[in-house]
C-alpha cells in the first residue's frame, strides 16, 4: 500500500469517525442540530434536561477522541483533518474544564438559556412556512414539562448561585409571555385546527411552569454568594484557549487601550469642535440622522451593499455572490422581542447562505439617531455584514463541522471589531465622526477587558464594575447591570472582543513581515473568514503551514 493510499484511507476512517460521533450527538441536543439547520426531526424534540444528559454529552467526545488516537495516525491526515484532530483534543480539555470544574450546569439553575432560544428561533427564523414551524414548536412544548422535571434533578444536593438563580427566574417568568405571544401572532396566519392545537399546549404549560417558578423561589433559601471563578481557575480558562497572554497580561493590555483610547477621543472630539466636550460632540454626531425610520431603513440598506461592494473592488476578502444578506424591519409580530436590531445568521446547513439583518423601529421617533444616524449606520454595515460577522460566519460555515466545537470567540468577535479599523484604514468608513464612533465603541470593548479579568479573579465586586461601566463607557445602570450580570456567568468572553481585534493585528504584521511583497489583504482575510470558529493560535498554525 501506497502512502498517499493511507493517507486517503486515514482521511476516510477518520472523516466517518467525525460523522458517527455527531449524528450521537444530535441525537442528544436535537436543539442544537435545528440551529445548525437540520431540522427535521429534530425541531419535534428536546434534550434530556439532567446532569446525566452533561456527563454523557462529555463522554461522547472523550469517546470519539480515544478512538481517533487509537485508530487512525496524525501524520497520515490531511491538513484540514489535522486541524480537526487538534480541535477535538482541545475540546475534550476544554470540556472538562467546565464540567469538573467550573460546573455551571450545578450552580446555574436557568433551564432555559439553551432551549429558550430553540423556541425563539422558530418564530424569528423563516427557514420553513410558519405552519410547519409551529408543529414542531407544539411538539417541543408538550415535551418541556419533561424536561423541567429533569433539570431540577441537577440540584437535588447542589448549592446554586444566588444571583444566577435570580436571573433565573426572571428568565423563566419571560418563557410563558413567548408562548401566549406566539398564540397571538400566529392567529389567522396558521389554519384554525393548529393554531387550537397551540392554544392547548400552551394552557397544559402553565401548571408546569408555575411548578418551575416555585421550585426556583425555594432553591433562594439554599444559595450561595459566590458566582466568581477566581484568579486560579480563570487562569487555567485563559490557557486552555492558548491566547499566549496570562490574565495579568490581558488586563494591563486592557488598561492602556482604555487610557489611550480615551485621550484619542478627547482628541478627535476637539478637532471636530473645538471648545465642546465629548458629550456635545457626541450627541451632534448622533443628530446628523435619517428624519424618519423608512429614511433609516434605506440607509441601512444602503450600506450593507457600499460595504459588499466594495469588499469586492478593493478585492479585500472573498465574497460568494449567492450569499445574501437581507435588510428589513423587524416584523410587528417579534418587534417587542429585539429592542433595536439583530442578524439572523445563515445556519450552516443552508443552501443558499441568506442572513436577515432586522431594524427594530423605534416608539419613539426622537430616539432614531442613538442607533440609526450615518456614521453608526456605515460603522453597523462593516461590523455586522461585510466584511463583519455575516461575511465571516458564512463563509466558516463551509469548513469542516468540527470546528463549531472550537469556540474561537476572539477570533469570532475579535474579526467584527477589527473590520471596523480595516474598513476605516481603506477608506470605506471616512472622517472624524466615523472615527469618534469607532473609538467610542473600542473604549466600551477596553472597559469589558479590565471589568471581565477583575471579576472573574474574585477582585472586582458586582457594584464596582456596574460603576465602571456606567462612568467610563456612559451606560445606564440598567444597561451596566445586566452587562456584568453576563459576565458573571461568561467568564473570559467579554474580553474577547478588544483582545480579539489586537491578536488579529499583530497576526496580520507577523504575516506580512513574513510574507513580504507576497502579502496581501484578500490572503489575509481569506483565511480568517474561513477559518473564524478556530482560536487565534490554531489559525496562526494555518498561516504558518500557508506561508511555509
Amino acid at each position: 500500500m501506497g502512502k498517499g493510499e493511507t493517507s486517503l484511507n486515514s482521511d476516510v476512517m477518520f472523516d466517518e469517525l467525525k460523522k458517527e460521533m455527531f449524528d450521537r450527538f444530535f441525537q442528544m441536543n436535537p436543539h442544537l442540530a435545528s440551529a445548525l439547520g437540520l431540522h427535521d426531526p429534530y425541531d419535534y424534540l428536546l434534550p434530556k434536561g439532567n446532569t446525566a444528559k452533561i456527563l454523557e454529552d462529555f463522554e461522547i467526545l472523550k469517546q470519539y477522541a480515544k478512538r481517533m488516537k487509537e485508530t487512525i495516525s496524525y501524520d497520515e491526515l490531511s491538513g484540514a483533518n489535522r486541524v480537526d484532530w487538534e480541535v477535538l483534543e482541545a475540546a475534550v480539555e476544554k470540556t472538562n474544564f467546565e464540567v469538573n470544574e467550573q460546573r455551571q450546569h450545578e450552580l446555574n439553575p436557568d433551564a432555559f438559556s439553551g432551549v429558550g432560544g430553540a423556541f425563539f428561533l422558530m418564530l424569528t427564523n423563516d427557514y420553513a412556512p410558519l405552519e410547519k414551524r409551529i408543529e414542531a414548536m407544539i411538539s417541543r412544548m408538550e415535551k418541556l414539562p419533561q424536561y423541567m422535571k429533569e433539570f431540577r434533578t441537577r440540584f437535588e444536593n447542589t448549592k446554586p448561585v444566588k444571583l444566577w438563580t435570580e436571573v433565573a427566574l426572571e428568565s423563566a417568568q419571560q418563557l410563558p409571555g413567548l408562548f401566549t405571544f406566539a398564540v397571538q401572532a400566529s392567529k389567522g396566519r396558521i389554519s384554525d385546527a393548529l393554531h387550537g392545537k397551540l392554544e392547548k399546549a400552551e394552557a397544559a404549560l402553565t401548571g408546569p411552569l408555575q411548578e418551575h417558578l416555585a421550585w426556583l423561589e425555594s432553591l433562594k433559601a439554599r444559595t450561595t454568594d459566590d458566582w466568581t471563578l477566581g484568579r486560579e481557575k480563570f487562569e487555567k480558562l485563559i490557557g486552555l484557549r492558548r491566547l499566549g497572554m496570562s490574565s495579568g497580561e490581558i488586563l494591563q493590555l486592557g488598561y492602556k487601550y482604555l487610557s489611550d483610547l480615551k485621550a484619542e477621543r478627547t482628541k478627535i472630539a476637539a478637532e471636530i469642535s473645538p471648545g465642546r466636550s465629548v458629550d456635545e460632540v457626541m450627541k451632534a454626531v448622533e443628530a446628523k440622522s435619517p428624519k424618519t425610520f423608512e429614511e433609516a431603513l434605506d440607509a441601512t440598506k444602503r450600506a450593507m451593499e457600499d460595504a459588499k461592494r466594495f469588499i469586492v473592488e478593493k478585492d479585500l476578502a472573498t465574497v460568494y455572490e449567492k450569499d445574501k444578506l437581507i435588510v428589513e424591519e423587524t416584523p410587528a409580530f417579534i418587534a417587542p422581542l429585539i429592542p433595536f436590531a439583530g442578524l439572523n445568521m445563515p445556519s450552516r446547513f443552508d443552501e443558499p447562505m441568506i442572513g436577515v439583518y432586522i431594524v427594530t423601529r423605534p416608539k419613539d421617533i426622537a430616539n432614531l439617531g442613538k442607533h440609526l444616524n450615518f456614521a453608526n449606520i456605515r460603522n453597523t454595515a462593516v461590523h455586522e455584514a461585510f466584511p463583519g460577522h455575516f461575511l465571516q460566519g458564512s463563509v466558516s460555515n463551509r469548513s469542516s463541522l468540527v470546528h463549531a466545537l472550537a469556540g474561537g470567540t476572539e477570533t469570532t468577535e475579535g474579526w467584527a471589531h477589527y473590520c471596523e479599523q480595516m474598513m476605516l484604514e481603506h477608506g470605506f468608513l471616512s472622517g472624524l465622526e466615523a472615527k469618534l464612533i469607532q473609538v467610542n465603541d473600542a473604549i466600551f470593548r477596553a472597559v469589558r477587558v479590565v471589568v471581565d479579568v477583575k471579576l472573574s479573579r474574585g477582585e472586582m465586586k458586582f457594584e464596582e464594575a456596574v460603576d465602571m461601566l456606567m462612568k467610563e463607557a456612559a451606560l445606564s445602570r440598567e444597561a451596566a447591570i445586566s452587562e456584568v450580570r453576563w459576565y458573571t456567568q461568561q467568564p473570559g468572553y467579554p474580553l474577547s472582543y478588544l483582545l480579539g481585534k489586537h491578536l488579529i493585528l499583530q497576526l496580520r504584521e507577523e504575516v506580512r513581515r513574513k510574507m513580504g511583497a507576497k502579502f496581501t489583504d484578500k490572503f489575509f482575510h481569506d483565511t480568517i473568514t474561513a477559518n473564524g470558529y478556530l482560536p487565534i493560535a490554531m489559525v496562526r498554525s494555518i498561516f504558518e503551514l500557508k506561508t511555509a
